[in-house]
C-alpha cells in the first residue's frame, strides 16, 4: 500500500480546514428571545385563488383586436411639446416608411 510522508498529508488536507466553520453559530444552538410569542401556522389550500380557464367559444378576432387597440387620441405624440413636425411620428406629411 502506498504510504503518503506526514508533511505532504498535512499539506493536502490543512487548506480544508480553512473551509470549516470554528463553531456552530450562536442563532442556530439558543434563541435569541425564547418568550417573544409567535403566530401559530395557519391553513392555506392549494387551490386558494386558482382561477377557473374553462374552454370557450372563439370569438372574432377582429372584434377583439378593436377592443384592445389604443383608442383615438389616447397616446402618441400628439400634444407634446417639440413633436410637431419630427418625421415618422404620424404627422400629416408623414409617409409610412414608404
Amino acid at each position: 500500500m502506498f504510504k503518503l510522508p506526514r508533511p505532504a498529508a498535512l499539506a493536502a488536507v490543512l487548506p480544508l480546514a480553512g473551509c470549516m466553520p470554528a463553531a456552530v453559530p450562536a442563532g442556530l444552538v439558543l434563541p435569541s428571545e425564547p418568550d417573544i410569542p409567535v403566530r401559530p401556522p395557519r391553513y392555506a389550500k392549494v387551490t386558494q385563488g386558482v382561477k377557473d380557464f374553462g374552454v370557450v367559444d372563439p370569438k372574432d378576432w377582429r372584434e377583439l383586436n378593436r377592443q384592445v387597440a389604443p383608442k383615438a387620441g389616447s397616446g402618441g405624440t400628439g400634444g407634446m411639446p417639440g413633436m410637431d413636425g419630427m418625421p415618422g411620428m404620424g404627422g400629416k406629411r408623414d409617409s409610412g416608411g414608404r
